[in-house]
């Protein structure tokens, strides 16, 4: 398999679940401004989108987006822990999913588009701070370690690269106490330090 990446991006979860169930991988970094590839492919050719991440499984065979591509991953582990294989409990995982994907991530995006005046911003935080003080909350009702059962899973994964960009647009995540435990609980994992590393992230 081939991960088409861009470094700190979405696509940083599926690197993440990628190594978690330890198969041989290609990264090959994508160019979002010049949608040109590391090796100098145009990327529209890999994926008429234009964005990341791009799967390649086999030769000509591409699959995209994340709520389809973690999943699709997750599968694969060996230990049969990332997502459970039917049922409420694969359904949930779904669920998170989708909601962080049309959710959060678009609240997050609008920070790396045009530029915004004061009052704009104002308000795509605030639209950010009622997403997350929903998950915060629901983590917090939960007895699960993780958002949707005792184990690490792709919305894990997908939670702690989406809220790593307020880091990079100067938005507190300290009052979300619980989405804190869990983004800690990750960033230990040893999959997700290979992956920051890899993607020159972290030293």
């Amino acid at each position: 398999m081939k991960l088409y990446y861009a470094p700190g991006a979405c696509s940083l979860a599926a690197h993440i679940i990628l190594n978690e169930i330890n198969v041989d991988f290609d990264l090959e970094r994508v160019d979002l401004k010049t949608h040109k590839t590391e090796k100098g492919t145009d990327y529209y050719e890999i994926n008429p989108k234009g964005y990341v991440p791009a799967l390649e499984i086999n030769p000509g065979l591409i699959l995209t987006e994340n709520v389809a591509i973690l999943p699709f991953l997750a599968q694969h582990d060996p230990k049969q822990d990332l997502i459970p294989p039917s049922g409420m409990g694969r359904a949930k995982v779904l669920e998170w999913l989708g909601y962080l994907n049309s959710e959060l991530h678009d609240a997050y995006a609008v920070f790396f588009g045009a530029p915004m005046d004061e009052e704009a911003k104002k308000k795509a935080y605030a639209e950010i701070d009622r997403l997350l003080s929903y998950i915060d909350k629901a983590i917090g009702e939960s007895d699960n370690d993780y958002l949707v059962d005792d184990n690490f899973g792709p919305a894990d994964a997908y939670l702690f690269v989406l809220t790593n960009w307020s880091n990079h647009i100067e938005h507190d995540l300290t009052p979300y106490k619980n989405i804190i435990h869990i983004r800690n609980k990750v960033a230990e994992r040893q999959s997700v330090q290979i992956a920051m590393r890899d993607e020159g992230l972290i030293p």
